[in-house]
């Protein structure tokens, strides 16, 4: 049943997140410079902020030594916040004070999933949330056991794990220690860890309740879920085997045989959004930060704590380019056709995207005078709401952090969502029009 309304859903989402960072950076400047007395320009609270709450993981400063414990945890917020969404947070604390969940918290909750309509808006909430914490608590479990063995005091490792495991389900990629993940290259517990919640936290929330519901109910998964599944699969899998391929000798000639593969598989799987790194993006190859290039603007799926342009719309252009090579009239996948209005759309968001990434990209370049093939990188990295970095993000101008800002803010609303937001929409019957020719290739 289709449901119109004026309710302008982009909008609301867009000025939630902005807010949420607002305020988050507000209270990490006030935190750290007033309780802590360790200095964070103000411009550096809103990055800091802006890549918490659209979970990317970039950051000026050093998150272990840089920032106090009480601003750690406001990061810690501000992440979950980011992974769950703007709406999601609302309807939990509207749920928590026994206040009803309205319409339009319904329409806003679902949008931000990517999904239509107002209908069980409250049971995939559910799912969600308990999905979520039951996630974030058993990794959190196993990755405390991982740094007792790694020599951490129990302490230290209860903190990690739970700092951990909720940066990796929500694919943020912070880390309070001081050199990250990056003294695990010949570890397989944390990273094994990591992981998993990144795979679990990248597919999507609709594609964890069908399967759920796979299992439980013997029901089968819509053809959403397979295209997912597959493309996620089919990443994890064909990453591994470049990196592997391009670094072998470079980046992963230290470690032993098992390891270099192992490291392989943790990259591949990482630049799809999440942003931890056990051997640093500066060491690899520049055939290897092409691949992860190509990982981080393919990102993880719709509905997701993820980034990037999303596997279902690269298995939608892919069907399409299939489809057209055999000369189909009708695009379809798994004897099911696909709208021409979804091609549209996956069209339109890869350009879009992609625009804006290289044109970020040229603009760093030339305000920063660094190396163009390290600010492409970068420029990946927070559009994609990644968070790898070959080191030079502290290095950047106030001007040049302020566009990484635009980036990572556009990369988690969704840069169709956000200019969805601003750009008034066409009212009244559409006129149709007589058709041209125009030859193609």
């Amino acid at each position: 049943m289709l449901f119109r309304t004026s309710h302008r859903v982009e909008r609301v989402l867009v000025q939630g997140f902005l807010l949420v960072i607002l305020a988050g950076a507000l209270l990490l400047y006030l935190c750290n410079n007033y309780i802590y007395n360790l200095p964070l320009s103000l411009v550096d609270s809103i990055f800091l902020a802006a890549s918490g709450v659209c979970v990317t993981g970039l950051t000026t400063i050093n998150i272990g030594t840089d920032l106090g414990l009480l601003s750690q945890i406001i990061l810690l917020i501000l992440i979950q916040l980011g992974g769950l969404g703007f709406m999601t947070g609302m309807m939990l604390m509207a749920m928590a004070v026994g206040k009803r969940i309205g319409v339009k918290s319904r329409m806003s909750f679902l949008s931000g999933l990517g999904v239509e309509g107002i209908h069980g808006a409250v049971k995939l909430f559910k799912i969600v949330i308990h999905y979520t914490l039951f996630l974030e608590l058993l990794g959190a479990t196993f990755l405390f056991f991982g740094f007792i063995l790694h020599g951490e005091t129990t302490s230290t490792s209860i903190y990690y794990a739970i700092f951990h495991s909720i940066s990796a389900f929500c694919n943020a990629g912070f880390s309070p220690i001081v050199n990250g993940l990056n003294g695990f290259s010949l570890s397989f517990i944390v990273p094994g860890v990591i992981m998993l919640l990144i795979i679990l936290g990248g597919i999507g929330f609709p594609v964890f309740a069908e399967c759920w519901q796979a299992i439980a109910d013997n029901k089968k998964l819509s053809h959403y879920s397979k295209m997912v599944i597959f493309i996620t699969i089919s990443l994890i899998i064909f990453g591994a085997v470049f990196i592997i391929i391009s670094d072998w000798d470079h980046s992963f000639r230290e470690l032993p045989f098992l390891s270099k593969i192992w490291n392989a598989l943790f990259a591949s799987v990482t630049c799809r959004t999440a942003g931890f790194d056990t051997v640093a993006p500066a060491h690899f190859s520049t055939l290897g930060r092409i691949i992860m290039i190509t990982l981080m603007i393919i990102g993880a799926s719709p509905s997701s704590t993820g980034g990037g342009i999303k596997t279902t719309t690269i298995g939608v252009l892919a069907v399409s380019v299939w489809n057209e090579l055999h000369s189909r009239r009708e695009t379809t996948f798994m004897h099911r056709a696909i709208p021409h209005s979804t091609v549209r759309r996956a069209l339109a968001l890869t350009v879009v995207y992609i625009i804006t990434f290289f044109n970020a990209a040229i603009l760093l370049t030339y305000i920063e005078k660094m190396p163009f093939a390290d600010v492409i990188f970068e420029a990946a990295s927070a559009m994609g709401t990644v968070g790898l970095s070959t080191g030079i993000t502290p290095n950047f101008s106030s001007a040049g952090k302020i566009i990484l800002v635009l980036l990572m803010f556009w990369g988690r609303v969704g840069i169709l969502s956000f200019f969805a937001s601003i750009v008034s929409r066409d009212k009244g019957p559409e006129i149709v029009y007589s058709d041209t020719h125009i030859p193609i290739g």
